[in-house]
């Protein structure tokens, strides 16, 4: 069935990742020199990435759950959802961490909440990679406290907490979605539990050498889906990129700082999960050679931000600018060719 822009998560997904997209280019000419911003830094990166996590991922989760056979959540929930997620987008912008982000952030993780209530009673299939993500979100909601308590007292604890909580909801939430939607399984859901939260750790408040052999774990899992034949060879090739990644910081071939972090995240987003989910709420998705050249462009965004943290130069800076711009337009003219091809007979 041909899926309308009218539903109302597909609606939420398209708006919410034409802001994230614009705001991210934006941010990324600025840092360039070429461009100004209209608020403080701070504020459009914590919008940027609350944005894409709040009304992208999460939502392409619970669209993903329907093929997997898990319900998912009413209009009326949907409806809830956006204004929290509009609430606390715009109170990023304003204020940061202010009155209304918290609050707007705290229907957000409300609705989460609610919503992975009925996957509990899936941890009985330990190959159900669905059975993860109600641990999984509480888990890295445990975070959350954590940061409003730190915020003001320690800047750098409560910044490795953040990235701890978005690299958490992303490893035990988006990515087990992900790939439960495509009916691949890679492995006991409680090593996936695991490795995904050392990732997480290890990559934000708590890294260190026994941390880091979540990184590795969690790589060896996702090997699955590499090899997997549900999956076009596109996708395939870029999840085989993703476990490279995750390999090379979890061996220390990587710094872990934050440029490559900030790579590592943007290509795993706009690579694996957006190509594997696509089918879910695109009426008609690109065809391959197409997702070859966007895997291209985040690819060369995401490279230049990992040649930063490797101490390249300045032309790293326009790079990742350009390699954002590419990536924008690449995804305005897919959703073109989605939502204006011919309905089918």
């Amino acid at each position: 069935m041909r899926k309308s822009p009218s539903q109302p998560g597909t609606v939420l997904v398209i708006a919410s990742l034409g802001i994230t997209l614009g705001l991210g280019v934006w941010i990324r000419w600025a840092l360039t020199g070429a461009l100004t911003l209209p608020a403080p830094l701070p504020h459009l990166r914590h919008a940027h990435s609350h944005l894409g996590y709040f009304g992208v991922l999460f939502p392409l989760a619970w669209l993903g759950w329907r093929n997997a056979g898990a319900s998912l959540p009413g209009r009326a929930w949907w409806v809830a959802y956006a204004i929290g997620t509009a609430l606390a987008s715009t109170g990023f912008v304003m204020s940061g961490y202010g009155a209304l982000a918290i609050a707007g952030s705290t229907v957000v993780a409300a609705v989460w909440i609610r919503s992975v209530v009925p996957l509990l009673p899936r941890s009985r299939d330990l190959a159900d990679p669905l059975a993860v993500v109600p641990y999984g979100l509480l888990a890295s909601l445990a975070c959350v406290p954590a940061i409003a308590y730190w915020l003001r007292r320690d800047e750098a604890l409560a910044n490795g907490l953040v990235v701890t909580f978005l690299t958490g909801v992303l490893l035990l939430v988006v990515v087990p979605s992900a790939v439960a939607a495509r009916r691949i399984s890679v492995g006991p859901w409680p090593l996936l539990g695991l490795t995904g939260a050392g990732a997480a750790l290890s990559l934000g408040v708590a890294p260190g050498a026994v941390t880091r052999l979540g990184l590795i774990g969690y790589a060896g899992l996702l090997g699955v889906v590499v090899l997997s034949p549900r999956l076009p060879v596109h996708a395939r090739v870029a999840w085989a990129a993703v476990v490279g990644g995750l390999l090379a910081l979890g061996l220390g071939q990587l710094p872990n700082v934050r440029p490559v972090g900030l790579g590592a995240i943007h290509f795993l987003v706009l690579g694996p999960v957006l190509a594997s989910s696509a089918g879910d709420w695109l009426p008609r998705t690109p065809p391959d050679w197409a997702w070859w050249v966007g895997h291209l462009a985040w690819g060369a965004m995401s490279g230049a931000l990992v040649a930063q943290g490797l101490g390249a130069g300045a032309w790293t800076w326009t790079a990742a600018a350009v390699g954002g711009t590419a990536t924008a337009l690449w995804w305005g003219v897919a959703l073109a060719y989605a939502f204006t091809a011919p309905r089918r007979s």
